[in-house]
């Protein structure tokens, strides 16, 4: 369990532990996620993707990349073990020259679980935050997102 407390000062060791704080949610985030579903075997990075290809039937590689924010050889890399799972296939629609991906009858059968096991991990860890403490963290995870990805521009 993290325990810090923040001044309220801006100092480099309140904002250390702040980052520390934010890291360490996400890092145990991601890892409970993954003893979640892992027993259907999917882990959270190829949930990601799944749902991705759900919510966008017939997807193409760069296009997911693109909405996760992803490096293209990590969702290549990642496809691939999907593929080799038969949760995937990848096919040319319409003359496309990028492959599309769609979901197998495999993961589409697999997908109301894994889904409800994603919810219910969700639930609880937002258990006790408010409907106004999930707007301002929603609003300040886009605000720490937008500061990184506007300073690499720079």
């Amino acid at each position: 369990m993290i325990i810090i407390t923040i001044h309220s000062s801006n100092t480099p060791q309140s904002d250390d532990l702040l980052i520390h704080c934010l890291y360490q949610a996400t890092r145990v985030f991601s890892k409970s996620l993954n003893n979640a579903i892992s027993n259907l075997g999917i882990y959270n990075s190829e949930w990601s993707v799944l749902k991705t290809v759900k919510e966008h039937e017939a997807v193409s590689q760069s296009k997911i990349a693109s909405y996760l924010d992803i490096e293209p050889a990590a969702i290549s890399k990642t496809l691939a073990k999907l593929e080799k799972k038969g949760s995937i296939r990848r096919c040319r629609l319409n003359n496309n020259k990028e492959k599309n991906i769609l979901l197998t009858d495999t993961a589409l059968s697999v997908y109301p679980e894994l889904a409800a096991a994603v919810e219910k991990h969700r639930n609880q860890a937002l258990t006790g935050l408010s409907s106004a403490d999930r707007q301002l963290l929603a609003g300040l995870l886009r605000k720490i997102y937008k500061n990184i990805t506007e300073g690499d521009k720079g």
